[in-house]
C-alpha cells in the first residue's frame, strides 16, 4: 500500500493534471468563441442554413427576371433601374445600353460586375469609354456576379448573331472563386442570391461541364434538386464540410483547427490549386475554340480585385501573375491577346468607388478602357 505522503503526492500531481486541463480547455473555449478565431477560415459554417426553401413568390418572381437555364442568371432585355447614386438600363438584346451612336459590330466584351459596370451609370462604364475612344459601340455583356464560366457559356449562346472582330474577356482576379462554385451562397456565406445556381467546370480525370443544377425553376422541389447536385460538387461546401465545428472538448478541436490549417494552407488562394487552374485553363481553350470556329481575336484582360490591388500598392505580386505568365507562355502562337491591367501605371487608391472596396470607379473604368484601346487599336485596322 503507498503511504499517506505517497498518496498525497499522486494526489496533488492529479490535481495540477485536472488544473493545467481545465485551464487549456478554457483557453480554448475563449479562443473559439471569441473573435481571435470566430472568423477564422478553419471554422465550420453552417452553410445549409442558408439554402432554406424560397417561397413561391420569390421562385415565380425570379423564373421572370433572373434565372436562366444555361448560364444560371441574366438581365431581361430592356430593362431600366434607378438605384440611387447610379442608373444602368439593357437594350431590346439584353446588353448595357450604350449610349453613344456609333456603329457597331466591332468590339464585344463579357465578364463580371467589373465588366457590366455595377455602381456606375451606363455613360461612365469602360465599355463606354473603350466605344468612344475606338469610335465603334462597344457591345456590353457583363453580367452581375458572372464568373468566367458563365461569360464564355453567354459568349457561345451569342455567336454567331452577336459576333464581333474582337471580344474581350473580362476576368477580375477574385473571378477564380466562382469557378468552383455552383451555388452563389455556399461561396459568399449569405443568402441575397438564394436561386443563385450556375453551371461550372467539374473535373472527373478531364473537365467537363455541369449544367446549371436548377434546370428547372418552377417548384421548391425544383430547388431542392438543384441543391443537392451543388453540395455534390461546390469546393467551397466540400471543403466547409472538412472545417472544425467547435465543442467540447475544445482542445481537442483546436488540435483538429490547426492540422486543417497546415493541410489547407493555400485553400482561400486557388491560384495555388492545380485543379482550379487546370478549369481555367480550360475555359482559356474554350474561349480560343470560340475563337477559332467564329473568326475573331480573343482579348482575354486580367483586372486585380480589391484585395489583389491593394497587394499592388504595396508591391507585392499579385496571386494571379505566376498562372498569367504561364498562360501567356502556353498559348503563344495563337491569336490570344492576354492583358494584366497593373502592367499601366495608374493610381490604384481611386481605382475602386472606395480605397481598395467596392466596383471601379469613373476614374478606374477609364483606366482600363485606356488600356484595352491601346491593345484593340491595332486589331482593328485590318477589319476596318
Amino acid at each position: 500500500m503507498l503511504s499517506q505522503g505517497a498518496r498525497r503526492w499522486l494526489t496533488v500531481r492529479l490535481l495540477t493534471l485536472i488544473l493545467v486541463a481545465a485551464i487549456l480547455e478554457g483557453i480554448a473555449f475563449v479562443a473559439f468563441t471569441s473573435s481571435l478565431l470566430r472568423d477564422k477560415e478553419f471554422i465550420w459554417r453552417d452553410l445549409d442554413a442558408l439554402a432554406a426553401p424560397p417561397s413561391q413568390a420569390l421562385i415565380d418572381s425570379t423564373r421572370a427576371t433572373f434565372w436562366d437555364r444555361d448560364v444560371g442568371w441574366v438581365r431581361r432585355p430592356s430593362t431600366h433601374r434607378d438605384l440611387g447614386d447610379w442608373r444602368m438600363s439593357t437594350d431590346e438584346r439584353g446588353a448595357r445600353r450604350e449610349p453613344l451612336d456609333v456603329p457597331g459590330g466591332l468590339v464585344s466584351a463579357y465578364g463580371d460586375s467589373f465588366t457590366f459596370g455595377e455602381e456606375v451609370n451606363n455613360n461612365q462604364t469602360w465599355p463606354h469609354y473603350l466605344s468612344a475612344a475606338l469610335k465603334t459601340r462597344v457591345d456590353n455583356w457583363g453580367e452581375t456576379a458572372y464568373g468566367p464560366d458563365q461569360a464564355v457559356l453567354r459568349l457561345r449562346r451569342n455567336l454567331p448573331a452577336q459576333r464581333t472582330a474582337v471580344v474581350v474577356l473580362a476576368i477580375m482576379s477574385e473571378d477564380i472563386d466562382r469557378i468552383v462554385n455552383c451555388y452563389r451562397p455556399f461561396l459568399t456565406r449569405n443568402s441575397a442570391m438564394a436561386l443563385g445556381f450556375k453551371p461550372m467546370v467539374v473535373d472527373d480525370g478531364k473537365p467537363r461541364w455541369l449544367p446549371n443544377p436548377l434546370q428547372r425553376s418552377e417548384t421548391q422541389a425544383d430547388f431542392s434538386e438543384a441543391l443537392r447536385v451543388s453540395r455534390e460538387y461546390d469546393y467551397w461546401y466540400l471543403l466547409n464540410r472538412e472545417r472544425v465545428r467547435p465543442h467540447f472538448p475544445y482542445l481537442l478541436q483546436l488540435l483538429r483547427a490547426t492540422a486543417y490549417a497546415l493541410k489547407h494552407a493555400d485553400a482561400e488562394n486557388l491560384y495555388e490549386n492545380r485543379e482550379a487552374l487546370a478549369r481555367l485553363d480550360f475555359l482559356v481553350d474554350e474561349f480560343q475554340a470560340l475563337a477559332r470556329a467564329h473568326d475573331f481575336t480573343p482579348v482575354l484582360l486580367f483586372i486585380p480585385g480589391p484585395a489583389d490591388l491593394q497587394r499592388f500598392e504595396q508591391s507585392r505580386s499579385m496571386r494571379y501573375h505566376r498562372y498569367l505568365a504561364e498562360m501567356r507562355q502556353r498559348t503563344r502562337g495563337t491569336r490570344l491577346v492576354a492583358l494584366d491591367l497593373v502592367e499601366r501605371h495608374f493610381q490604384p487608391v481611386r481605382f475602386n468607388r472606395r480605397p481598395f472596396k467596392g466596383h471601379p470607379s469613373p476614374y478606374g473604368q477609364r483606366v482600363i478602357a485606356a488600356l484595352l484601346a491601346e491593345a484593340i487599336r491595332p486589331l482593328l485596322s485590318a477589319v476596318r
